[in-house]
């Protein structure tokens, strides 16, 4: 981009001086002395092969900006996972009127804990069927004549276990009772929405969710857009993986870590994500930078196990 922006500064440069050589007898003059020198002459014959050769690489070889990642649309890919994992276990169904193209990730998270509840409360449940999840989630639960004190219940159980940010309302019907939730909170951050991702990845590979979550916050601060100074992209970083995958792979990667250091402090060390101009072989404890950035991932573990990543 430099060198582009040169050119055309010098072809600027160039051009006002043959059209100021060329308007005054003295320019004229002094035009018909340069020409005949053989170093300009030479000089206007680099300059015109030099725009050829840019011209050229950027026609066999043009640049396209890098892609930016939209996070919004990887979180509701994911949370319609969700639903259909819920679904492929028979926890419930979803209505063949239900549009689940794009979940509201708040809502979709929120489903087996709702579930979790109405479980609970019923002595028989049937099974619950899906018939919205947009800026809503609705419920139903069919074959109740009537549900007495279990509707309260319900209502009671999911504000308690999703608190008041999510709003429950209970519909009763006369063989069919309809929940609906609205949440009125703000919409997630990245951080917020890649947790369950880490909690399965960590349920997964056997490894710490507070752990790989205070890993993955300390190298990309969960920006899917991050570029690291070795070129490699995504929420760890790494050379494979796109999106949410790079949580799967480093959940991997800090497992065979964990299982082959000598303890939690040289397992972080080895997921450090700047390449050191010591050496990737270097004891990391001599580093400022990388023991200072094990201490920090280390210190914010706690905060994740606060907040119900255990």
């Amino acid at each position: 981009m430099v060198l582009i922006t040169l050119t055309i500064l010098w072809i600027a440069i160039l051009l006002f001086l043959v059209l100021y050589l060329g308007h005054t007898p003295k320019g004229r003059g002094w035009r018909r002395i340069l020409w005949h020198s053989n170093k300009v002459r030479i000089a206007a014959a680099t300059l015109v092969l030099a725009v050829a050769a840019i011209v050229a690489i950027f026609a066999l070889h043009p640049t396209t900006p890098d892609e930016i990642v939209e996070a919004r649309p990887i979180f509701e890919n994911y949370s319609r996972t969700i639903v259909q994992e819920l679904e492929k276990q028979g926890a419930l169904t979803i209505d063949s009127l239900c549009n689940i193209d794009a979940p509201k990730p708040e809502l979709a998270y929120a489903l087996p804990a709702i579930l979790s509840v109405y479980n609970e409360i019923v002595n028989k449940p049937t099974t619950p069927r899906l018939a919205e999840l947009g800026e809503t989630l609705t419920i139903y639960f069919d074959g109740y004549k009537q549900f007495k004190n279990r509707s309260i219940n319900i209502v009671k159980g999911i504000q308690k276990k999703l608190g008041p940010r999510y709003v429950p309302q209970m519909t009763l019907g006369e063989m069919s009772h309809a929940l609906k939730i609205e949440y009125n909170g703000k919409p997630w951050d990245n951080e917020q929405l890649c947790s369950l991702p880490a909690m399965n990845a960590s349920i997964r590979e056997k490894v710490d969710p507070a752990l790989l979550m205070s890993i993955i916050r300390h190298i990309s601060d969960f920006d899917f857009n991050y570029e690291d100074e070795n070129h490699n992209k995504g929420l760890m970083a790494l050379d494979s993986g796109k999106n949410l995958e790079q949580i799967y792979i480093g959940a991997k990667l800090l497992k065979a870590a964990v299982d082959t250091s000598g303890s939690i402090e040289d397992a972080v060390a080895a997921l450090y994500p700047i390449r050191e101009s010591q050496g990737l072989n270097t004891e990391w404890r001599k580093s400022p930078l990388k023991s200072s950035w094990v201490k920090e991932v280390l210190d914010d573990i706690q905060f994740y196990r606060n907040n119900g990543l255990k």
